[in-house]
């Protein structure tokens, strides 16, 4: 295999850090649906009325996860890179207290203190290496850190709108609502099962099966705590009849 160049190395991480609104899009989307329609159908006798109630909830769900995801990863973005221009600012009126922290924080983590002292001393030379040093070692911070927002957005919308097709179609192809139910817990936990498996595929820690199997006893809790919340309120909307 073809070792990386750091520039693609880069790329790569930040390619992978929609994985997480990704997986958190579809997961919610599915988890969310499946919810609603056992939930629903538990609650009430008409199929079309858990059928429109669904979708006006992937609707919603899909606007305000990819709304959420875009303003938070903005906020945190900004966050950041205040944060980055305060440190450019004080590395260039106070290069002295900038290389006594990250010499303090290289001693920390193992190096003697004269070795420390060569390492800054060696980065103080060139002066955007030596703020990329600061960043990371003694703030925690980097430009990598930063997030697309846009990109966010949509990745968790149409995350959540794709997870919520996996318990909506089987339930809306079926015309009979209980073998409909049993179809959309099958996709239900199939999906997230699948999703759990790869992102233990990706993390590569060898732990696929353990991974994709907690995200299907989450996928089970889900549909059976909404289903058992319908059938006790159910007796309410019945006393709220006509």
């Amino acid at each position: 295999m073809a070792t990386l160049k750091a520039e693609q190395k880069k790329q790569r991480v930040e390619r992978l850090s929609s994985v997480r609104e990704f997986v958190f899009g579809v997961q919610d989307g599915v988890l969310t649906t499946a919810g609603v329609l056992f939930g629903l159908s538990g609650a009430v006798s008409g199929r079309l009325e858990v059928i429109l109630a669904a979708l006006a909830s992937t609707a919603a769900g899909a606007m305000s996860m990819g709304a959420g995801a875009y303003l938070g990863t903005r906020a945190e973005s900004e966050v950041i890179r205040g944060e980055l221009d305060r440190m450019r600012r004080a590395t260039q009126s106070e290069p002295y207290v900038i290389q006594e922290e990250l010499l303090g924080s290289l001693a920390a983590e193992g190096l003697s203190r004269e070795t420390s002292y060569r390492v800054v001393k060696l980065l103080s030379s060139s002066p955007k290496l030596l703020l990329a040093t600061v960043e990371e070692k003694v703030y925690g911070l980097g430009g990598a850190m930063l997030g697309n927002p846009a990109a966010d957005g949509l990745v968790m919308g149409a995350a959540f709108l794709v997870g919520a097709l996996v318990p909506l179609l089987p339930f809306v192809l079926i015309s009979n609502q209980r073998v409909g139910l049993a179809a959309a817990l099958v996709t239900t936990a199939g999906a997230l099962f699948a999703v759990g498996y790869f992102v233990g595929w990706l993390a590569d820690s060898g732990r696929r099966w353990p991974s994709a199997l907690r995200f299907l006893l989450i996928a089970l809790g889900a549909a059976s705590i909404g289903y058992l919340v319908g059938l006790a309120i159910s007796p309410l909307g019945a006393t709220a009849g006509p």
